[in-house]
């Protein structure tokens, strides 16, 4: 479901690591609930995954995506893979999921979201050809 208003505040401002703690992402000391990250990634990994498959309908296309996905994401920084997770759900005009958005003006979690999101969704792709 489409959200019907924009969104307040930035992932960039002050209230952001307040957010993820209320989320359960944040430890009290600011650090990432590794844990919490790793179940996050999963999740949304999958459900970019499904999307992926409804949005082109012919698996091949599915597969020629991500495989230049996980090519470009070989030779990224942490910042560049987390962009280029960000530019799938553009592709299917879609906006990031309210987590994946508070998290994107931290650099930390950043990294470890794409990491684990890009494992999975590995994973995802090399389970769908076997």
């Amino acid at each position: 479901m489409q959200d019907l208003y924009p969104r307040p505040h930035s992932p960039f401002d002050d209230t952001a690591i307040e957010r993820l703690r209320r989320m359960g992402l944040a430890t009290e000391e600011d650090a990432p609930e590794r844990d919490a990250m790793a179940i996050l990634s999963a999740v949304f990994a999958g459900q970019l995954y499904d999307d992926l498959c409804d949005y082109y309908q012919d698996y091949e296309d599915v597969r020629e995506l991500l495989a230049q996905l996980f090519d470009e994401a070989e030779s990224a920084d942490p910042k560049q893979k987390f962009l280029l997770i960000c530019l799938q759900y553009d592709g299917m005009f879609r906006d990031l999921p309210g987590p994946v958005w508070w998290i994107s003006g931290s650099p930390e979690f950043a990294e470890l979201f794409a990491d684990g999101f890009l494992s999975h969704l590995k994973t995802l792709k090399e389970e769908a050809t076997t």
